[in-house]
């Protein structure tokens, strides 16, 4: 099991910077780090700040950015179970 990933990074909308803070399970930095794939993990747009690997870096850059709201990256796990679970609604006729 590897350990999570928290990334902190910034999005520009309109003049409003909004900081973010995203935690990763079972993905490696590289993964995270890489733009060029054709699904990033974070926004194509997006400047990273910082990256920390550990469980008590989640804690440490909510209160270094005061950050409330924690998105949580989907695992490989999670992935699969929405695809079968979209696939199974589909035969079901919902």
């Amino acid at each position: 099991m590897k350990p999570p990933i928290s990334v902190v990074y910034k999005t520009v909308y309109r003049k409003k910077e909004t900081i973010h803070l995203e935690v990763f399970h079972d993905v490696l930095v590289d993964d995270i780090i890489d733009l060029n794939k054709r699904k990033p993990l974070v926004p194509k747009d997006a400047e990273i700040l910082e990256i920390g690997v550990g469980t008590n870096f989640e804690d440490k850059y909510r209160g270094k950015y005061k950050i409330t709201e924690v998105k949580r990256g989907e695992n490989d796990n999670d992935k699969i179970l929405k695809e079968l679970q979209k696939v199974v609604n589909e035969q079901r006729g919902r």
